[in-house]
C-alpha cells in the first residue's frame, strides 16, 4: 500500500469518526431563517361564492387533535378545541384538515402561517413553514406551529395550504385566526 493510499484511508475514518461522533439533533436541525415578508395571494376563486371542497370536507383551527382509527384501515384526525382566536402564550396552533375521502396516493402538504400587515397592506411576515405527509389510509391530518420565543404576535394571521410546493399555482385554500391580549379571548369561537 502506497504513502498516499493510507493517508487517504485515515482522512476517510477520521471524517466518519467525527461525523458519527456529532449529536444527531446537529444534524437533523434545518438552519433558522429569519422571518421573510410576501405578498399576500388568494387562492383562485376566493370570495366569489366558491365551495372550497376539491381536496377538503373541513379546514379548521384549534387547540389540539386526536387520532380516530375506529374505522378499520383509515386515520382520521379530528380537531379538539376549535377556534379562530387565541393568546400569545397559546402553546401551539393547529390547522386540522378533514379530507372527502381517503387518499389515492402519497402527497404533501406545505402550510405557511404568516402574519398579516397590522396596518392592511397586502404583505405579510412568514413566521413558520410546517409539512405534513399523508399517505393512502389518511383521512386527515394537520399542520402546526409552536409558540415562537416570547409568544405568539398579536395580530392576524392567515395559513396558505399549499399542495407540495410553495408555487404561484400551488395555493389551494386559506385558514385564518388572530391572537389577541389575554384578557380579549376569553369565551370567542368562530
Amino acid at each position: 500500500m502506497s504513502a498516499h493510499a493510507g493517508t487517504g484511508l485515515a482522512l476517510g475514518l477520521a471524517v466518519t469518526v467525527a461525523v458519527l461522533s456529532m449529536p444527531p439533533e446537529a444534524a437533523a436541525e434545518e438552519p433558522k431563517t429569519s422571518p421573510a415578508v410576501v405578498p399576500l395571494t388568494n387562492p383562485v376563486g376566493e370570495g366569489k361564492g366558491s365551495f372550497r371542497g376539491g381536496l377538503f370536507r373541513n379546514v379548521l383551527i384549534a387547540r389540539g387533535f386526536e387520532i380516530d382509527d375506529s374505522r378499520a384501515g383509515q386515520h382520521n384526525v379530528k380537531a379538539v378545541g376549535i377556534t379562530n382566536t387565541f393568546t400569545p402564550d397559546t402553546p401551539a396552533i393547529y390547522v386540522v384538515v378533514e379530507f372527502l375521502q381517503s387518499t389515492f396516493d402519497i402527497f404533501r402538504l406545505v402550510g405557511r402561517f404568516i402574519l398579516e400587515d397590522p396596518n392592511g397592506k397586502p404583505i405579510g411576515t412568514v413566521l413558520h413553514v410546517d409539512r405534513a405527509q399523508f399517505e393512502n389510509e389518511d383521512m386527515g391530518g394537520y399542520l402546526m406551529m409552536k409558540q415562537p420565543p416570547g409568544g405568539f404576535p398579536i395580530g392576524n394571521y392567515r395559513v396558505e395550504i399549499h399542495y407540495e410546493n410553495i408555487t404561484d399555482i400551488s395555493l389551494l385554500t386559506l385558514a385564518r385566526f388572530k391572537v389577541v391580549p389575554a384578557t380579549g379571548a376569553a369565551g370567542q369561537k368562530p
